[in-house]
Parts: structure tokens; sequence; C-alpha cells
């Protein structure tokens, strides 16, 4: 071997043998000894000579993480790295003692350069050996969490493609985390360290605060819910730098040591108390079993979802830490660069969204999210409404894309008022919408007037006493854009986000609001073609549209357009997609069902095990939303069905004994989703299996069946079913006339139809 510095090499060479044999035993260090007349300590490294004072028998300082910062970090752990390699390159350099010359005095002037500074980095890594070496058998025991993404026995460079650990990878402190039984771990941050994990959990903030998905979590609140599963983004757990006006930092530590004394026992409870500092968060994460994971958990199709050591858990072949602490509550953690990639634009949009919604006295904004497919417009909602929830009591969300809901089964179209923050996927927070209507598609292709006349019909509920965000589809071309035109002229929002894809096509508008005014939509016309309308034309039939076309460009006076590059991996690539849009739809309807899981978590529930609901044939009507079916099939339509239930005004009047038929779709108010799992035909009677309150089932007089159907695994991989399942066969031909479902003809009117406007 060959050492790269030749200062190194000559000061090494100066030392005496009988002072080389006093060096200090330190990984860290290379050649620690007394130099003859100078009376100091010599230290060694690749790219450059060290000097500090002689001090024997001295007492080395115990690493605070919170008193140096990354970058610094960084760079001692270079230079500890350098040192170990270096040590094994000089011991050949140690037989050939005598044959060189004195250092120079250049090299006298290279050991002196940035000698404070260059102390305190040997210092600290001096300490971080010390504690690795005095309690690794410690971390086996209580858990003790290494740097965040490295493996147990392998150093940090080995995450990195290579093998070196260049500035590409953020090395970050180390947090603690302690196993204190009973299902539950303590953990203590430092500001600006990062917890990414997969898993679910449930965190209470004991002391300090930390932010998680843009919802700062501070002392006092109550716990929290957390789901990382791996259909979504990982989160990702960031301590932040607090403060307690009149105490002091030694008073804030003691606090922190209080705490753990209340919570922590005292056999592990030192390895905790030697990381604390006046800065530190303590947070209990327990494990979490809750009636919606035990109810999806049940069904084999998504057991994979759920389990804590799945191949699921993590994405592609990324490197993660076994901590036991966390693993005993089922949590994984990984790397903080697997956690969600925000670019500059989305955090600047974000805050200037806040600020403007605390500090506009005209009213609260209106905020419209829209951008093509899988470039993260639900998620960028959910962490601004995260964001708005720490200085407002609730913001009102407006669903609108009925194919992937937030709040609702797919097919609904619902206003909603969210109060808490949103930390897991849809499918774990479907929950009671303020209004809600049934549509019955996942497009809204082939009904668009209907679909229209919805967005009228909730968007008229908003009263303007909270933030409204406004959610999109990601159908951003032809049809889809001539829809969302009309839909920022109607809604005449104050703010439109529009989310693009930074590595994917270029082919999309910019939606500012001198595009909006001049280009065409479904329903409406731009607005010069209704200033170039010739004069000498009567228009008696469309003389209407016209006004109200002009009344919507009244209306919309502008707004303020907002463009957020999305820099995640996969974005607006279907293939890369944590999950597909079908699967994600399954889990939210099968989401909806899970409140009928009772809450002893000991005894799952399958939905065939479940009590249905009697509904009489005359105590509501029904109507088939996607298609025709004649009166004499429509108990074969709905049987084993998903349909809305609804309230139609006026209520059902009728004495027949078959069922009640409608002739025309209604856009009336809707509960919730239900499953006909069953028709008694000599009774009369619908069995009807759904979550929705007694109260409000009472209410129900319409049954609105659609084109969303219930997934394959209900009938497929339900627990407990043996012999042959109903509804299932496999002796069938799609090849006989008549075999498939017929779809009706609605074709897309041109513009230029008389009835422009429904």
């Amino acid at each position: 071997m060959r050492v790269t510095n030749p200062a190194g090499m000559c000061l090494s060479q100066s030392v005496s043998t009988v002072a080389r044999r006093r060096r200090w035993k330190r990984k860290t260090m290379l050649v620690l000894t007394d130099v003859s007349g100078a009376k100091q300590l010599s230290v060694l490294t690749r790219r450059c000579c060290l000097l500090a004072p002689c001090r024997r028998r001295m007492k080395r300082p115990r690493l605070r993480h919170s008193t140096i910062n990354a970058v610094e970090w960084e760079s001692a752990k270079e230079k500890c790295e350098d040192d170990e390699n270096l040590q094994s390159n000089t011991g050949e350099l140690h037989k050939e003692e005598n044959k060189t010359e004195p250092p120079s005095q250049n090299l006298e002037e290279k050991v002196n350069i940035s000698l404070k500074k260059s102390r305190t980095l040997i210092e600290q890594a001096n300490g971080t050996e010390e504690k690795e070496e005095g309690i690794e058998q410690q971390c086996l025991n209580a858990g003790l969490f290494t740097i965040n993404g490295g493996l147990n026995g392998e150093p940090f460079e080995d995450l990195v493609d290579n093998g070196t650990a260049s500035s590409e990878v953020n090395a970050r402190f180390c947090f603690t985390a302690i196993n204190t039984g009973n299902e539950q771990s303590i953990v203590l941050m430092s500001p600006s360290q990062i917890l990414t994990f997969r898993g679910r959990c449930q965190v209470t903030c004991l002391y300090g605060s930390v932010q998680v998905f843009g919802f700062t979590i501070r002392e006092g609140q109550p716990a929290y819910h957390l789901y990382s599963l791996p259909t979504h983004a990982a989160l990702s757990i960031e301590a932040l730098p607090h403060c307690k006006p009149g105490l002091t930092k030694r008073e804030m530590k003691m606090e922190v040591k209080s705490v753990l004394r209340h919570h922590v026992a005292a056999a592990s409870r030192h390895i905790l108390m030697k990381e604390v500092t006046s800065s530190s968060s303590v947070l209990l994460l327990e494990h979490l079993d809750s009636p919606e994971t035990l109810f999806l958990s049940n069904i084999s199709d998504y057991k994979e979802i759920f389990a804590s050591h799945s191949k699921g858990m993590i994405s592609g072949k990324v490197a993660f830490n076994e901590c036991a602490a966390l693993a005993s509550i089922g949590v994984v953690v990984l790397p903080d660069d697997q956690g969600m990639n925000m670019s500059e634009s989305w955090t600047a949009t974000v805050q200037e969204l806040v600020k403007t919604c605390l500090e506009d006295d005209n009213g609260y904004p209106v905020i419209l999210t829209c951008g093509g497919k899988n470039v993260g417009k639900s998620t960028f909602n959910r962490h601004l409404m995260n964001s708005l929830l720490n200085h407002i009591p609730c913001v009102e969300f407006l669903e609108l894309d009925v194919g992937q809901t937030e709040f609702s089964p797919p097919g609904c179209m619902a206003l909603n008022l969210v109060t808490k923050p949103i930390f897991s996927p849809p499918y774990m927070h479907q929950c009671e919408p303020r209004k809600m209507v049934y549509y019955g598609n996942v497009l809204c292709d082939q009904h668009p007037d209907r679909y229209m006349n919805i967005v009228r019909y909730l968007f008229a509920e908003y009263k303007k006493e909270a933030p409204l965000v406004i959610n999109t589809m990601g159908w951003f071309k032809g049809f889809g854009l001539s829809v969302l035109i009309d839909l920022i002229r109607f809604l005449a929002p104050t703010h439109v986000v529009q989310l693009v894809a930074t590595r994917g096509s270029q082919d999309f508008v910019l939606l500012t609001a001198d595009f909006v005014q001049t280009a065409a939509g479904w329903q409406t016309k731009g607005k010069h073609q209704i200033q170039q309308k010739p004069a000498n034309l009567k228009l008696s039939s469309n003389s209407s549209s016209s006004d109200e076309e002009m009344q919507m460009h009244v209306g919309h006076q502008g707004h303020k357009w907002m463009c957020i590059h999305s820099e995640f991996p996969g974005v607006e690539d279907g293939r890369c997609s944590k999950s597909r849009s079908n699967v994600l739809r399954d889990l939210a309807l099968l989401g909806s069902f899970s409140h009928l899981q009772s809450l002893d978590i000991r005894h799952p529930l399958s939905l065939h095990s479940m009590l249905p609901y009697q509904v009489p044939f005359n105590a509501v009507v029904l109507h088939v939303l996607h298609c025709d079916v004649t009166p004499t099939h429509i108990l074969y339509a709905v049987n084993a069905s998903l349909v809305g239930l609804c309230r139609i005004p006026g209520g059902v009047k009728t004495h027949a004994d078959g069922p009640v038929l409608l002739s025309q779709s209604p856009i009336c108010d809707c509960f919730g989703v239900g499953i006909i799992r069953g028709i008694n035909l000599e009774r009369r009677l619908y069995y009807i299996l759904t979550s929705i309150p007694v109260a409000k089932l009472k209410q129900v007089n319409c049954l609105l069946v659609g084109a969303v159907t219930i997934p394959n695994s209900v009938f497929r991989n339900q627990a407990g079913v043996t012999g042959e399942v109903p509804y299932l066969t496999s002796d069938y031909s799609f090849t006989l006339s008549g075999a498939g479902r017929i779809k009706p003809c609605c074709p897309l009117r041109r513009r230029e139809h008389p009835k422009a406007v429904s």
C-alpha cells in the first residue's frame, strides 16, 4: 500500500520509535503520541495533519447530537474513515525508520491550519467511537437505533452505489429508540432528525414537537394514527426546534429527563439520558390495530399491505435498518431519501396559500387543484389541508374526482368538512360527508351534463366559512380539459394549482386566467366567441344558454395560477405507481364497509358473516344509472350489486307489490353505499348490507345502481367460505349473443348543439 499524502508520511517518520509506542489506542486516530520538544499530540489524516495540545488523562467530552449539524458530521465521519485506512498504510512505513529528512517548514504551516475547528471535529468523532464501543452490547438488548438507514454491522457507505459515501447521501445523526414493553417504544429525537418508516403506529408527543406530512404534533395533543403503507409514499417524522419562554436550557433538559422517568424503566433509562439535550423531542410510539386494518387484512388479496415485515414494505432494493425497538411495534425504518420528495415549488406554494388564508381580508380562498394522472394531486391536497389545520380549525374539501376519491366511496361526489389531520391513505379514513351525491361511475364521459349538475348541487352547500380545496380528475386532455374549463368558470376559484411532471411529457396547457377566459369548454364558449356572435342572428332557443354563459364569464373574474413541478420518482408513469387505480378503488370501497367490523379486534368478521337489513319492495324505488334495463330484468341487475342509498324529496307513495322504478336519474342526497346480497321474492324483501347508521338508514327511499362493481376479492377470497361460492361460475361463455352487458350509445354532443347548457 502507499500513502497518498507525502506530508503525513514525513511527519510519521519524524516521530521516534519510543514515542510511537505510547500512542493512544483509538479507532478514529491513526497516531496520537508525544512529539519530542513540542509536547503536542499529532493526529495524521489522509488530507492534512492536525495538532492538538497534549492533555494526558483528560476527560473526553461526550458527543451531543444537537450541537453539530449534518455537514460537520459528514466531514468528521470522512476524517475518521480516512484515519482507519491510513493506519494500515503507515504500518509498513514504521519498518523503515530514519530514512527521510525531518519535515520542512512548509509542513509546519499545513499542520497549524484550522487548529480549533479540527480539534472539535476529532473530539466529537472520538466521542462517537467511544459511545459505540461502550454500549454496543446494550444496543442489542434495548434496541438503540444507529444511523438512520444503516444496516446492522455494516457502514453507512454500503447503502450507496459504487461503495463510496458521496455528498449525494445526506448522513444524519442517529436517533434513539427504547422498547418499554406492552408494544410501546420511546423515541428521542433532536431537531432536524427524520424518521422515515413503513408500517402503522399510534404516536403521542410527550415533549417538544414534531412534524408529520405538514402537520405539527405538539406536547399535550391527543394521539394520532399513522399509516405509512406501501400503496402510497412513506411517511416521515421530523423533529422541530422548540423553546419554552421563561425556562433556561438546563431547566428544559431537566423536564425532558422527568418525562423519561415516567415512561422508561431505570434499567434502560441511562441510554436515553446520555442523549438528552434541551431541544430534544420525546415520542411515544405504540402498536396500532384498528377495525379497519383487521377487516382489510382478513382478505387474502390485501394481507401483504398490512404485514409488518413483508416485501411490500420495501420498495425495490432499498436497504433498511432492522431496529428491534421499532420492529416490535410493527414499524420498519427506511432511509431518509425514501420519504416524500417535495420540490421547492411545492413548498413555496403551500406556504403562500397558508399565508393568504391567514392574511386575506376578502374571505377564505377557494383552491382548485388540477393536473394529469399520477402527478401528486391527492398528495398535495392532503399536505395542504394538514398545513392549514395548523392555524385554523377546519377546511372544506370538494371531491370532484369520481375515480380516486379521498373520503368517500368511488363513484361518489361529496363535500366534506375536514377537522383532523390526514396521516393515512384514502381507504383508511373513509368518513361521513357533509353532503354527497352518488354519480355511479368512475368517469364522466357518458353523462357529462349530470356531472356538471351535481357540481352545482354540491357547491351550493358551500357557505364560505372556511377555505375550500377542490380535487379534480386527472383527465387533462380533450374532453376532460373542456370539462375542467367549465369547472373553473363556474366555481370561480381564487387560486388554481396546476401540477406538472418534470420528467414526463410536456404536452399540456397552462390554465392561466387568460387561457380560461378565451378557451372553449364543454357547456360554455370562449369570451371572444360570445362577443363575435352575429347581431342579426335570431337565437330564440339559445338566448338562455348565451345569457348563462355570459354570467359564468362575469362570475369568473380571474384567478391566480400557481404551477408545481412534481419531482418524485415514477411521476406520470403508470407502471411506476405504487398501486393501480382499480386496486385503490377496491380498497376505498372495502374501507367504507370496514365500520361493520366490531371493536373486538380479536375476532375478525367477513362480509358474508354480517347481518343484513331487510327492506320492503314498496319502501324504496330503483334506478340503474349507467345503462337501460327492462323492468322484467331489473331484479337480476340489482341482485349482488353495489347500490347508492339515497333520499329523494317527496318520498315514495305506492302500494304495488313489485319493485318501484324511476324513469330518470335523480340528483339527490346519498348517505353511503350498500350491497344487495339477496332478494326474497316471496316476502318482497331486499337484503342490504351497509355501514350507515340506523338513524340515517330510515331516511333512505331510493336505491341507485351504477357501474361501480363489488370487488372480485369479496366473492373469491373471503375467509370461512367453503363449497360452492354463490354468484360465481366458470361454465360461462361470453361469445354467446347477449352474454355481455349492453352498453348504451351516448355520443358526445357538439358544442354547437342547441341545448348546450342543461
